[in-house]
């Protein structure tokens, strides 16, 4: 299945993505959003997923398929060909891989939904893509085992890792570029464990302007899904609708300062997941935080 929010008719709805359109589960169950659902069951959904479509494509504003997660984590330098291309900039020697985890947090308003608009900040010009599978939790944990840790899995999500790189190197924390709002994307919807029999073949592609900047092969990862999730869940309470960010691989368009700008085209794709859409536009500026309010409302409905 593939699980989606969106908002129809004025009101944020989550369903399954069908053919023909969107099975609105929403007004078929009691729970309020995608993340009660699957904090019920993913198996709890299945025998709405023949159901007729009640929304077309064309009726619907894209959501982050979990509106309210209590975390959104991310794993920096998780790929070795990404580790290897940033190795002599950050004085590293190549192969030296990291022994733990490279934690750090996004604020899911730092992201947005399919074919919504990625914001270039009003304060940084330096806006980067970085193409990677998340994970979407779908049951709470905690101290998992490795070999128990996907088990904790709902399923899969292409995102776009959204950095302002100069903010990112204001200090050796990253989170200063990675929770500028609306820099990051996450979608379109979640493909469920039972449609990716073996994630560990998964692939990735990043595109701007229909251009292939990042590949993600098999064996890139450093840290397994599961290893992930294992050591995440010692350190956090897991919950579901929690979002993993598990690595992003070689082409980052910092190496040659090659930053999106306002009118350009990014797709994530993930084999068997989706491709995730989104247009790149400025962020509006005004003398007050009121213009940005707005313009946050407006691309909301």
């Amino acid at each position: 299945m593939r699980l989606a929010s969106f908002r129809a008719a004025g009101k944020e709805r989550f369903g399954i993505v069908a053919s023909s359109g969107l099975v609105d589960v929403s007004e078929r169950t009691s729970a309020p959003d995608l993340r009660t659902a699957l904090a019920r069951g993913v198996d709890a959904l299945e025998r709405f997923a023949d159901a007729p479509a009640d929304w077309s494509f064309d009726d619907v504003t894209w959501l982050p398929p979990v509106t309210n997660p209590t975390h959104v984590i991310g794993v920096g330098l998780n790929t070795k060909s990404h580790f290897e291309e940033t190795a002599s900039l950050m004085r590293r020697q190549p192969g030296d891989y990291p022994q733990h985890p490279r934690l750090f947090m996004r604020s899911p308003l730092s992201h947005v939904g399919h074919e919504a608009a990625v914001l270039v900040p009003a304060t940084s010009p330096c806006l980067d893509y970085e193409g990677e599978i998340a994970l979407v939790i779908g049951r709470s944990g905690r101290r998992v085992a490795p070999d128990r840790a996907m088990d904790c899995v709902a399923g899969y999500a292409c995102y776009n890792d959204g950095s302002v790189r100069d903010f990112q190197t204001h200090s050796n924390q990253v989170t200063a570029g990675k929770n500028f709002p609306a820099s990051g994307a996450f979608g379109p919807w979640i493909t469920t464990r039972s449609d990716v029999p073996d994630p560990s073949s998964l692939t990735l592609e990043t595109r701007v302007n229909g251009e292939v900047s990042q590949r993600l092969e098999p064996g890139d990862l450093i840290f397994s899904h599961a290893e992930l999730v294992s050591y995440i869940s010692t350190v956090f309470a897991l919950q579901p609708g929690d979002v993993v960010l598990t690595g992003s691989p070689a082409g980052i368009g910092a190496l040659t300062s090659t930053w999106l700008r306002a009118g350009d085209r990014v797709e994530i794709a993930v084999s068997g997941v989706g491709v995730l859409r989104n247009r790149v536009e400025n962020e509006p500026t005004g003398g007050d935080d009121k213009e940005v309010d707005e313009h946050e409302r407006e691309r909301e409905q």
